[in-house]
């Protein structure tokens, strides 16, 4: 996987959303612009990387059964694991750049070892995509906690 650069520019109102179903995540965009959060939506692991590279976000919440789009600066997968689930590659060039696990929340309505053990390597948070109150409340805690803390969860 090729390395993003890191931006200079940080913003702890603004929330990256990786997922390409809006309609299904409408709910959270509703949630996150009540809080007074600006989302930047993306469709593919291309425009989120895209995203990533040009701003550090107050948090990222990455469904991990995203397409990787045109111009992904991705190399070969890394393995079965992120070929089945792109948004691991997001969420890799994200912890990489330096961003604390407790900022990003990983989901999607598969739930197997190859997804617990990549995000557990990721140390960062996992939950399945149907259970909305599960979401909303690991969304409150990552919005919660300091944003420039580098701890894991």
């Amino acid at each position: 996987m090729a390395t993003l650069a890191i931006p200079h520019i940080y913003d702890d109102k603004k929330v990256l959303v990786a997922d390409d179903e809006r309609e299904h995540v409408q709910f959270l965009i509703d949630y996150l612009e009540a809080k007074g959060f600006t989302v930047t939506f993306a469709e593919t692991a291309a425009e989120a990387l895209s995203a990533a590279e040009q701003l550090r976000f107050r948090a990222y919440f990455i469904d991990l059964n995203i397409p990787l789009g045109a111009g992904a600066p991705v190399q070969a997968p890394a393995n079965e694991t992120y070929e089945n689930y792109v948004g691991l590659y997001i969420i890799r060039a994200i912890r990489t750049q330096g961003n604390a696990g407790a900022r990003v929340l990983a989901y999607s309505a598969h739930y197997n070892e190859q997804i617990t053990a990549e995000i557990n390597r990721l140390y960062c948070r996992y939950v399945v995509k149907g259970r909305a109150r599960e979401l909303k409340n690991a969304f409150d805690e990552i919005l919660k906690a300091d944003p420039l803390s580098n701890s894991t969860i």
